[in-house]
């Protein structure tokens, strides 16, 4: 009984190899499957954007928390050094932590009267390279009535530095600048 089973499953393996096609063979195939790599890629590309997208867009949220709070050792963190700052169309370098908490004491001294918080209107990130991008931000300032008290504009300069993105350069831009 035993000898009879085997003897019915010997042609089941013997001729259960299905013979592979080449894929290389017709050049249409070849290039579909490209194609549907490509797009692959593509789609895993632009995932992967969006997701930094978001992750800067949220650090900036965190660095204007910061300000609002004066926490000027938090703000430090979402910089690297040397940095440049254009403010009112007047660029200088900020070499150290040091000068940056004094420049942000300063700027946030003489920030409008009754600032109490800050919100994103709008933003748009432009890839430089795939370690630098820059965030074009409108935002606004409030008062503790809710009321908006400025609108302003800046672009955020940020480059990856051990796998965290950090602003290495930040111009406040003019709304009113027709240029």
């Amino acid at each position: 009984m035993k000898k009879l089973i085997l003897l019915l499953f010997i042609p089941i393996f013997s001729f259960s190899q299905i013979q592979k096609k080449e894929i290389n063979q017709n050049p249409m195939t070849k290039k579909k499957m490209q194609m549907k790599m490509n797009k692959k890629f593509e789609s895993n590309s632009f995932r992967i954007k969006k997701k930094i997208e978001k992750e800067i867009i949220e650090k900036w949220e965190k660095y204007s928390k910061a300000f609002e709070y004066s926490d000027f050792d938090k703000i430090k963190t979402y910089f690297t050094f040397p940095v440049t700052i254009s403010i009112f169309k007047n660029p200088f370098v900020v070499k150290d932590e040091r000068e940056l908490i004094k420049l942000f004491k300063q700027i946030r001294a003489n920030v409008q009267d009754g600032y109490k918080y800050s919100k994103l209107e709008k933003s748009r990130l432009i890839w430089i390279s795939k370690d630098i991008c820059a965030l074009d931000a409108t935002y606004s300032r409030f008062n503790q009535d809710y009321e908006r008290i400025f609108t302003g504009r800046g672009i955020y300069m940020y480059k990856k530095v051990d796998s965290s993105w950090k602003i290495f350069s930040m111009s406040a831009i003019d709304l009113h600048d027709k240029k």
